[in-house]
């Protein structure tokens, strides 16, 4: 671990003395594993299950959809690598969403189609957009932007046979523009990658989503306790353009 990765983890623990909330938030990984690693930002599964312990002991429940203010934990990964899929047996009763990037499809180390329509069989797995190409969507025009957001979700909808209605910012990069163009294509939940309290949006209609895939467990503990918090105009300068 790096210098600026350690003076984060005991800065989050630090603060979570001060705040130790037991607000409801939603955090993220992008892939687990036990022998294969298919990208250097997996969490190995043993770590995975510790935090789940980690929930559970300081009486927060995982739910698909968080719909009380408090003791609730929405679980996400990004991306879609295959990981998931390798250890579905060790997690299949948790219930996580994936936001699958629809380029990745079928390519090596990511998810393929049948895979995905295996995972989708399971009523505890969401599976919700991550655009089409995982471009910087700060960076294209209101055009490309609008292709790359409905191109990914006709393709997941045609997979899954469900409509796709959440979605992820790749790079947790976004601005105004992108907001209400992702609002007027359907995606009523969608998510950024700032820590925060599910209820206490950083920015209006916009879900804040919480690191967690290299915390071990007292920084895991601190950041479902709002630790990570003391950070927040950090990401915030670091992933929201207005325009």
């Amino acid at each position: 671990m790096n210098q600026t990765n350690l003076l984060k983890r005991y800065l989050f623990i630090f603060s979570s003395y001060f705040i130790n909330s037991n607000k409801s938030k939603a955090i993220f990984y992008h892939d687990v594993h036990k022998n294969d690693k298919y990208t250097n930002m997996s969490t190995s599964i043993n770590l995975f299950l510790k935090h789940i312990e980690i929930i559970v002991k300081n009486n927060f429940k995982v739910v698909s959809n968080i719909n009380n203010e408090t003791n609730q934990i929405e679980i996400s990964f990004d991306d879609g690598f295959q990981g998931i899929y390798d250890n579905i047996e060790r997690i299949s009763n948790i219930p996580i969403q994936i936001f699958f990037t629809t380029s990745h499809l079928n390519k090596k180390n990511y998810l393929s189609k049948d895979q995905l329509i295996d995972l989708n069989l399971n009523d505890k797995i969401l599976i919700s957009s991550h655009s089409n190409t995982h471009v910087d969507l700060t960076m294209i025009s209101k055009s490309n932007v609008e292709f790359e957001l409905r191109k990914s979700k006709d393709i997941l909808e045609d997979i899954t046979n469900k409509e796709v209605k959440s979605l992820c910012f790749p790079y947790g990069r976004f601005n105004n523009n992108i907001i209400e163009i992702a609002k007027n294509i359907g995606y009523n939940k969608i998510y950024a990658s700032i820590p925060g309290y599910y209820y206490y949006p950083t920015f209006k209609d916009i879900i804040n989503r919480s690191l967690v895939q290299f915390a071990n467990g007292n920084e895991f503990k601190a950041i479902i306790n709002g630790g990570d918090h003391i950070l927040k105009e950090w990401y915030k300068f670091k992933h929201y353009s207005k325009f």
